[in-house]
């Protein structure tokens, strides 16, 4: 009898460690994810889109998408990923006002030309010639971004938020002349379920001519870390190459496709997995008193389930 009782013990003390241990790795587990909310991170990558045909656009597309997962899985394994320093968009309006923030650089490389309505095809120049021809102009001309729509990429754990994501819009200038180019750069943010637009994204400098259609813009993300659950709003804001001020806005509030994209950080796009702990405790022989029946029946079966998603 003795022995059965010693048996019994060992066994439940096995259960109760075991339990610690489970509970102990939840912990450690909510412990990780806290920490990546702290640094929320992403990265993007933009493109002009010609008049491309559609499977060169799509097939390029994936491409860029891998890269950018991949780049999103360095950052994640990389501890020492920090904030930027301005996320916030009316601190980073005021630092451009004030020449704090460095400007995209011009490339000199030649742009394609963009196609206008009628199919007038244009001078190719490159975007240094085009800030020499129009230098006097800068800060004297109307822009607007005209339209834009959005696309959700990559939704791993199928739970309808996705970590990828694309955004293309269509910037046009109004000039003194007809397809008049000028150099321009957005800069991206996103609002968490109606909260402060955060800043994400910078774009390289990048050539429009007047209202051509074919010249839009787009940009594609992972959202690598520290992103929740939720709804986000984009707002593009359309900046003038070498004037301060910002020359054009677009955002969820006048546009649809900006709206309520359901997004998550690739940290949190993780199949769900489910770890089941059994633990049975048989005692053979002999008679028990209530009190170890019960202590039996308490540490009969013990389950612990640990998710290797975070708790949105």
């Amino acid at each position: 009898m003795q022995s059965n009782y010693s048996r019994l013990a060992t066994q439940v003390k096995g259960v109760l460690i075991g339990s610690m241990i489970m509970g102990s790795l939840c912990a450690s587990s909510s412990v990780i994810a806290d920490n990546n909310i702290s640094t929320p991170h992403a990265v993007s990558e933009g493109r002009v889109v010609n008049n491309q045909a559609a499977t060169f656009v799509n097939e390029d597309r994936k491409n860029q998408i891998e890269k950018l997962k991949q780049s999103a899985k360095r950052l994640n394994n990389n501890q020492s990923v920090s904030k930027p320093l301005l996320i916030d968009r009316d601190a980073r309006i005021a630092a451009y006002q004030q020449g704090t923030i460095a400007l995209p650089e011009l490339k000199l490389s030649e742009q394609k030309p963009a196609l206008t309505k009628n199919a007038t095809k244009l001078n190719q120049v490159t975007q240094l010639q085009v800030q020499q021809q129009q230098q006097t102009y800068v800060g004297y001309r109307d822009f607007s971004v005209y339209q834009a729509h959005s696309r959700l990429f990559d939704d791993i754990d199928q739970d309808g938020f996705y970590q990828t994501f694309s955004v293309t819009f269509d910037a046009d200038v109004y000039g003194y002349t007809l397809n008049e180019p000028a150099n321009v750069y957005a800069e991206m943010y996103l609002s968490r379920n109606g909260g402060p637009w955060e800043y994400y994204y910078t774009t390289d400098v990048f050539t429009i001519y007047g209202e051509s259609e074919d010249d839009d813009f787009e940009v594609l993300t992972t959202l690598s870390q520290g992103y929740k659950t939720d709804y986000y709003d984009v707002l593009i804001d359309l900046y003038e190459y070498g004037y301060t001020d910002v020359v054009a806005t677009l955002s969820a509030d006048q546009s649809d496709g900006l709206y309520a994209l359901a997004l998550e950080s690739s940290d949190r796009d993780v199949i769900y997995q489910e770890v089941i702990v059994e633990e049975v405790v048989i005692v053979e022989g002999g008679s028990l008193s209530w009190g170890v029946l019960l202590l039996l029946f308490a540490g009969l079966f013990s389950r612990q389930v640990m998710s290797l998603k975070n708790h949105k």
